[in-house]
């Protein structure tokens, strides 16, 4: 995809800024298919994240943002898009390995801040504040190995929802955020000589940052 498309997603990012967000469903996906009882397993005391094939943020007014994935080449990233996806709305479509829910852990209230990343041609990552409240998305998957851990992937074929950006920054990836280029942010917190006036910050990566890019 072209840097031009990275910006028009990243806007219907930005475009959060300043709105509510009164709740949020999604589809989870397994971090392993079989525990040993055939049943999957969704949750793991050592995963400070949820894995998901898409999430929708229902807003004030009735709209709605879905956050999904695209593939480009041989790596992906978020791809949203404000409207309401069907798919996203029938429980009964996912079983097995995949349950929707209503995600209730994740933050509510206005949208305070928004900033998207853009690493290795994609988009890479999204960072929200919501009533003070962070929240990461970030383009990656939970790999199960054959001794059954689970290795940190970045650019690949799910939505990983961080509610604790720390641990995003501490997770073991298997390959560095150092990269992260900022695309955009909403409101632009820049001061008249391009530094950043505010202090509230959630740590993302050591990467770099690209500023004007709306």
């Amino acid at each position: 995809m072209t840097m031009g498309w990275i910006s028009e997603r990243s806007r219907d990012f930005t475009a959060l800024y300043g709105r509510r967000v009164e709740s949020w469903i999604g589809v989870e996906m397994a971090l392993r298919d079989d525990v040993g009882d055939g049943s999957p397993q969704f949750s793991d005391p050592t995963v400070p994240c949820l894995q998901l094939l898409g999430l929708q943020a229902c807003l004030d007014g009735g709209d709605v943002l879905t956050v999904g994935i695209y593939q480009d080449v041989d790596v992906f990233g978020l791809w949203p898009r404000p409207r309401a996806e069907a798919r996203f709305q029938d429980a009964s479509l996912f079983t097995g390995a995949l349950r929707w829910r209503r995600l209730t852990e994740l933050p509510t209230g206005r949208v305070e801040y928004v900033a998207t990343f853009a690493d290795t041609g994609v988009l890479a990552e999204a960072s929200l504040r919501i009533d003070a409240r962070p929240l990461l998305l970030i383009a990656g998957e939970l790999m199960e190995t054959w001794d059954d851990e689970l290795r940190f992937c970045r650019l690949d074929e799910s939505v990983l929802v961080f509610t604790d950006p720390t641990a995003a920054l501490q997770a073991p990836w298997t390959t560095s955020r150092s990269d992260l280029v900022q695309i955009a942010e909403a409101p632009d917190e820049r001061g008249p000589t391009g530094q950043t006036t505010s202090t509230a910050r959630w740590p993302l990566s050591r990467g770099r940052r690209r500023h004007g890019r709306r």
